[in-house]
């Protein structure tokens, strides 16, 4: 499965920093294990911006390639204060809530939903965190 997580967020809330050190171990650890073909891509987006700019949540499977794009929204008061290893545990918090919340309202025939969210909750308590 290609997963892939990135970020649309303020320099100073320091989610780009815990980005670039979970995106590229997080693809790799991914990219071996099949889930099926009902949902071969999947692509997160950590939203942390101003409240006030009034950003909702976007979540899209796009048939077309196949990729189920989500968010998962940060609040940036929040974040800009936190030390990196407790922003860290929060995001790493955050993806293991949502994403499997977000899956479960799709129903994808032939992709190993169960497997997936077990692989998802190992891989954040064990090798990410």
């Amino acid at each position: 499965m290609h997963f892939r997580i990135t970020c649309g967020a303020n320099k100073e809330s320091g989610v780009g920093e815990v980005v670039d050190e979970l995106s590229g171990p997080t693809r790799k650890h991914f990219v071996p294990r099949d889930y099926g073909s009902g949902l071969p891509r999947l692509g997160v987006v950590l939203m942390c911006r101003d409240p006030a700019l009034n950003f909702n949540r976007r979540v899209r499977f796009s048939k077309k390639d196949q990729t189920l794009y989500m968010d998962v929204m940060l609040h940036l008061p929040e974040m800009i204060p936190l030390p990196h290893e407790e922003r860290r545990g929060i995001i790493i918090d955050r993806l293991e809530q949502e994403i499997p919340e977000i899956l479960n309202k799709y129903d994808f025939d032939n992709f190993d939903r169960s497997r997936f969210n077990s692989d998802l909750h190992e891989w954040f308590t064990t090798h990410a965190a």
